[in-house]
């Protein structure tokens, strides 16, 4: 709608807009976080978590409308239809960038419970952000340096104990797991460096998404699996959003049925983990070749033009 303005223009209108629409949700959200402190009832505790829930939609919305209205994006849906529900979910996705959270909303639409993502623990120090995160019980994790590490191992078992505690809270207060199983963002010189085998993945990491599994498998209701591809955008895409750039996403969600290899204990159980393991990265190829087929639609459809 706003496309058609200067891009420096459409940076100011996205960044008050944004902090507008991020202080308006983070303040009731901190003000219920207070509340829970002060009266933690299970009666009021889960009349906080609804009204977390609704604050959550209303934000996905606002930053929906916002996205149109300062962006001209074509967006390329395939795969699964997505049902309705209010039960615990699972959702796994490659990882582009910052830009993939606010995507993952938009696509999902407030049809699966609030949203929550491993955080690094220094993003809770954002204002209004990271405090609302916290309240909505974000997991923050803490990256510690190999040096640290070989001076206390223990500290190796730290992000394992915060997502079994994560898990525990999604079985009382059902919600969406989302997990980005390459860790990181994808680019090229991180691919090279990792020795990644696929041409536009990160190798996945199974850990958390095991554990999680293991600990809350029988909760879930669905599992899902989304691919996302920015044929215009790979580079800088959130800042590019900022400045009204984004043209296509393409996105294919896939909704995996449960079965055996994602059943067991990832943490004792040696075969379950390294069939688990095997399981992912089997994921991550037909992944990669999905985004092979995005790639060759992509390229088509602008030949065409």
């Amino acid at each position: 709608m706003l496309s058609f303005l200067p891009a420096p223009l459409l940076f100011i209108i996205n960044s008050l807009l944004i902090a507008i629409n991020v202080i308006l949700i983070a303040t009731p959200i901190l003000i219920l976080g207070i509340v829970k402190i002060i009266l933690p009832f299970d009666f009021i505790l889960r009349l906080v978590d609804n009204c977390n829930y609704y604050l959550y939609k209303v934000w996905v919305i606002n930053n929906r409308m916002l996205m149109a209205l300062t962006n001209d994006i074509k967006w390329h849906i395939t795969g699964d239809d997505i049902p309705s529900t209010r039960k615990t979910c699972i959702v796994m996705s490659n990882h582009i960038s910052w830009l993939d959270i606010l995507f993952i909303c938009s696509v999902y639409g407030g049809r699966i419970p609030i949203t929550k993502f491993f955080m690094k623990q220094n993003l809770i120090y954002i204002p209004f952000v990271g405090l609302a995160c916290y309240t909505l019980g974000m997991p923050f994790l803490r990256r510690y340096p190999k040096e640290k590490l070989l001076k206390n191992p223990a500290l190796r078992t730290k992000d394992v104990e915060t997502t079994k505690k994560v898990c525990k809270d999604l079985i009382k207060y059902p919600s969406s797991l989302i997990n980005f199983c390459e860790g990181t963002r994808f680019t090229p010189e991180k691919a090279k460096k990792a020795k990644s085998t696929y041409r536009h993945l990160m190798p996945p990491k199974a850990a958390s998404l095991g554990v999680a599994l293991t600990e809350i498998y029988d909760e879930v209701e669905y599992i899902f699996n989304n691919t996302f591809y920015y044929p215009e955008n790979s580079k800088g895409a959130f800042m590019d959003m900022m400045f009204g750039k984004i043209k296509d996403v393409y996105v294919n969600i896939e909704i995996i049925e449960k079965n055996d290899r994602l059943r067991g204990n990832y943490l004792e159980d040696k075969t379950f983990k390294h069939d688990f393991t095997m399981y992912l990265r089997e994921l991550w190829e037909k992944k990669d070749q999905l985004l092979d087929e995005m790639e060759a639609d992509y390229r088509s459809q602008k030949e065409n033009k």
